[in-house]
């Protein structure tokens, strides 16, 4: 088995489906976002992001959250969950405040309506993970897609230290005939990195400050 310090490496590259044998492609580029004979881009969903820092495990479908460390890296390795009425009674929760928040969102959902995408896993905290875009196949089945993106330059953070990220969307459909789910990771986001903060005391040449 591979040690932790490996898995949490894997996870903060992006490549953790590689090493943890699981369904992300964690380098696929981001799907097309127009509709067609495949499918439906989803624009009209709601979505709750948190972000814990001490690493620690949001949710579960187990009865009861991991805290043996095989058990809670394996859940930390990115789990997805697609949360109908019947299913939300078999989600565990942590005790954070962060699993609280999400608990609470998918609380609030009005399930004869509604369902909810449920994605959770591990990223190193000079990154963070953003939607690239959600979407319905013509079965009806949802897919979230994902990419990595590297946080402000104004975040003090250590890539040796390993964030758990929880994000909950709520679909504007029930998911009750729904087949299955997916999930898609880019260990990169399209676009330019965010801009760094530059500040500067100006000195004029004869060596005063200018004022």
């Amino acid at each position: 088995m591979p040690s932790r310090r490996r898995i949490l490496t894997a996870l903060s590259s992006g490549a953790a489906a590689a090493l943890a044998g699981c369904q992300f492609d964690t380098d696929a580029a981001p799907p097309p976002t127009v509709d067609g004979d495949d499918g439906r881009t989803v624009e009209d969903y709601e979505a709750k992001h948190v972000r814990n820092t001490d690493g620690a495990v949001l949710y579960t479908r187990r009865d009861t959250i991991p805290t043996e460390t095989d058990d809670a890296e394996r859940a930390l390795r990115g789990s997805d969950h697609l949360v109908t009425r019947a299913s939300f009674e078999e989600a565990t929760f942590g005790s954070v405040p962060e699993a609280r928040e999400l608990r609470s969102f998918v609380g609030e959902t009005d399930f004869e309506t509604h369902a909810v995408y449920l994605f959770t896993t591990a990223v190193d905290a000079c990154h963070e993970i953003r939607i690239t875009s959600m979407q319905q196949d013509r079965d009806g089945d949802p897919h979230g897609h994902f990419c990595q993106a590297r946080r402000p330059a104004d975040v003090a953070c250590s890539t040796d230290d390993t964030d758990s990220v929880g994000i909950a969307i709520r679909f504007p459909f029930t998911g009750e005939q729904t087949s299955g789910h997916g999930t898609g990771m880019s260990s990169h986001c399209r676009g330019p990195d965010e801009p760094v903060p530059f500040t500067a005391d100006v000195v004029a040449r004869n060596g005063s400050d200018g004022s």
